[in-house]
């Protein structure tokens, strides 16, 4: 975790968060490779349903990207609980599950309390879904679950990140780790988009 000490930014507690982020950003990297060549050969964007047909390995793109995303978010909370506790509060806390500690954090240190009816909110809820389904392996009984959530692709995720480290930033202007995460989030974007943010439905 970084914060500012002494006017300076300074790593004060040793994280893989970095690590964990460098995965996800790859498969955002190799996906939008694959839509830029379908671009260059059709001259538009491919549809959902394409790029499942010309490009089936998005779908390890996706998977890898989705659990990460969640192991990326499990990190920083235990992580940031750490910061204003201990780490022993924050391993005997960090029991609980991803959608608690979401709210136990916007509740008691970031004071929000419209929070549920936020739209990270709701990704969050999304994330935690198919994370059970990857790393539990639970399944679903056949026509149960209908929400579409294919927009949790690769640069789905990455954008989910970066709404949520503004979010955490928004309203703890002394974490630094979520404003300088936002801003590489929003580069690598740039970078490879050509803009930030979602892209238009």
């Amino acid at each position: 975790m970084l914060e500012e000490v002494s006017e300076e930014i300074k790593q004060v507690r040793a994280s893989g968060l970095s690590d964990l982020i460098n995965v996800v950003a790859l498969q955002f990297k190799l996906y939008i490779d694959l839509l830029h060549s379908f671009y260059k050969t059709h001259g538009r964007a491919p549809t959902f349903d394409e790029i499942q047909n010309h490009y089936p390995e998005t779908k390890s793109f996706s998977i890898i990207s989705q659990t990460f995303t969640a192991m990326i978010i499990e990190a920083f909370y235990f992580d940031y609980y750490h910061g204003k506790q201990s780490k022993g509060s924050a391993e005997k806390w960090s029991k609980q599950s991803p959608i608690k500690k979401f709210e136990q954090l916007s509740e008691v240190y970031l004071k929000v309390s419209n929070y549920t009816k936020t739209d990270i909110y709701v990704k969050l809820q999304d994330l935690n879904k198919v994370r059970k389904r990857w790393v539990h392996n639970q399944s679903t009984q056949i026509g149960k679950y209908k929400k579409n959530l294919n927009y949790l692709s690769p640069d789905g995720c990455i954008q989910l990140l970066r709404e949520f480290f503004e979010y955490f930033h928004t309203h703890d202007k002394s974490c630094i780790t979520a404003s300088l995460t936002f801003d590489a989030l929003t580069y690598l974007q740039i970078q490879y988009k050509g803009f930030s943010g979602p892209n238009a439905p």
